[in-house]
């Protein structure tokens, strides 16, 4: 059933409804708009979608997007969806909304699909969007390869797509001149009273060019709201204000304000000559109100650092501190810790010929005066390179994934690299609680299944995906505290990203620690 049936309301309609009732009728109303939605029975769908947790697993090489159970029961592959022709890596990101809608971004199409998830018993792709309907002219649309796709957190019935345009990095399709882009979608629930569809309800045309990160201050008690852009090729922050329209709705447009991230310093009405100190993430902290980034100067000429700085005080001197590393150590991973009051920084160590390492170190934003680095002593992953973290959203612990790739080692080193790895650690004080072995593949990604209380809920099980390109992959679930994997599952050929997804997880505030 689609949300196009002429008369009453849809499925997805009734079960969104659901979703506002009070608890005292919950009960009997859930039962009741299920049966109506299971064809008749009395008894819910076997893959009833309002009391399923479900993980989205991208399978690249078929650019197919499969749906799996998580609860153990009856079939644990859902459905599978075809999301357009087989094209290598042409799948960006997956996101929900607080909406109860699914995105993906279609990088190799310039077009974002749209998945009702609880609309029937198997979730619905419901549209590509490219363009605004409303707008003849085409102008407000999805940009050239859209790759990365944020959850607004101060509106999340909000999306944000970041374009990265042609191989120049300007998005000629969205109609801009300098660089790539960003494009906003918004949605809302779907309910008896009726409700918007997705949509594209602006596109802003950005300065900077290549890869992109965001960072959303919160809604000031006053004026506008401001969205940060971080360009890793151009390397400088964009600040885009948000407007009101005459006509209702909003759009938000770059000012002429740029920070300059090789000389840390705001500029206008200009943006500065593009410099490499190559932006590695964007994070916003709610404990100081302020924006860090981590520059990488990739192309070198420059020492790796951690910059903070306030965007509402420009003519303030921005902190920072230089991470000063050996040149046989690089900076693997930097991210925000989920309480926002320190940002840990992972770093490999090359120095033995024999063996690389993993070390560990952080940095308190909360501190007046100088940001340091702090090393932690503490644990060292021995022969082990990281691929990816998160931490759980109460920020009690960390997951990691160890990368399979050996390049860049000494052929030692690679012959002692420890693969096909997951480890959990303890934050306070920062300490391996146990390690789980993976099946062998070439690659694996995870996302964690978060239960308890909204903002602060620990992990039920992590969902690492088995991947190995040109060949059918699989899913396993792991219970991270009896370290062991207790479910595999068959999905398509090379399945390179995974999203958790539930009912409620986006209002729960729940979703861990996001992945860029």
């Amino acid at each position: 059933m689609t949300h196009d049936e002429p008369y009453g309301v849809s499925c997805r309609e009734e079960c969104a409804f659901v979703q506002r009732l009070t608890l005292g009728g919950m009960v009997a109303a859930i039962a009741f708009l299920l049966a109506a939605c299971g064809a008749g029975s009395d008894d819910p769908e076997p893959n009833s979608p309002l009391t399923t947790p479900m993980a989205f697993v991208v399978n690249q090489d078929d650019t197919t997007l499969t749906t799996l159970r998580l609860d153990g029961k009856f079939s644990p592959v859902v459905s599978t969806l075809s999301l357009g022709p087989a094209q290598p890596d042409a799948i960006g990101g997956v996101t929900f909304s607080l909406g109860e809608w699914v995105f993906v971004t279609h990088t190799a199409g310039d077009r974002v699909a749209a998945i009702d998830p609880i609309g029937g018993p198997t979730p619905i792709l419901e549209d590509f969007l490219t363009t605004n309907p409303a707008d003849p002219t085409g102008r407000v649309r999805v940009g050239r390869k859209p790759t990365k796709i944020y959850r607004d957190p101060v509106d999340k019935e909000v999306l944000w797509t970041t374009n990265e345009g042609d191989p120049d990095g300007i998005d000629r399709l969205a109609g801009c001149t300098n660089g790539g882009s960003v494009s906003i979608l918004h949605n809302s629930h779907l309910g008896v009273g009726g409700g918007d569809r997705p949509r594209v309800t602006s596109r802003v045309c950005l300065s900077g060019r290549g890869e992109q990160f965001i960072a959303f201050p919160p809604a000031p008690s006053s004026g506008q709201r401001s969205a940060l852009v971080a360009s890793k090729t151009s390397g400088f922050v964009s600040t885009l204000l948000e407007a009101p329209l005459a006509g209702g709705g909003t759009a938000w447009s770059e000012i002429d304000l740029f920070l300059n991230l090789c000389t840390r310093t705001f500029v206008f009405p200009t943006p500065p000559s593009a410099c490499n100190a190559a932006p590695g993430g964007l994070f916003w902290s709610q404990a100081t109100a302020k924006a860090y980034t981590y520059l990488s100067y990739q192309s070198g000429g420059g020492v790796p650092e951690v910059l903070e700085f306030d965007h509402m005080t420009p003519l303030a001197v921005p902190r920072f501190v230089q991470i000063s590393l050996s040149g046989s150590q690089s900076v693997s991973h930097v991210g925000m810790v989920p309480d926002g009051r320190e940002l840990l920084v992972i770093i490999e160590d090359r120095s033995d010929a024999d063996h690389v390492e993993t070390r560990f170190a952080s940095i308190d934003v909360t501190v007046s005066g100088a940001l340091t680095l702090t090393p932690i002593a503490s644990p060292t992953l021995r022969d082990v390179r990281i691929a990816q973290f998160q931490f759980t959203p109460d920020g009690r612990r960390l997951y990691l994934l160890a990368s399979n790739d050996g390049s860049s080692l000494s052929a030692t080193q690679a012959a002692n690299q420890r693969k096909d790895l997951l480890f959990v650690l303890d934050r306070t004080p920062l300490q391996l609680v146990r390690e789980i072995a993976l099946p062998a593949s070439t690659s694996h990604a995870m996302d964690l299944w978060i239960t308890g209380p909204a903002g602060a809920g620990s992990a039920n099980g992590v969902v690492v995906t088995n991947a190995t390109p040109g060949i059918n992959g699989t899913v396993s679930l792991i219970d991270p505290n009896r370290g062991q994997e207790t479910a595999r599952f068959s999905v398509g050929r090379n399945p390179k990203m995974v999203t958790v997804y539930y009912v409620g997880l986006a209002r729960s505030d729940n979703q861990a620690t996001p992945r860029w």
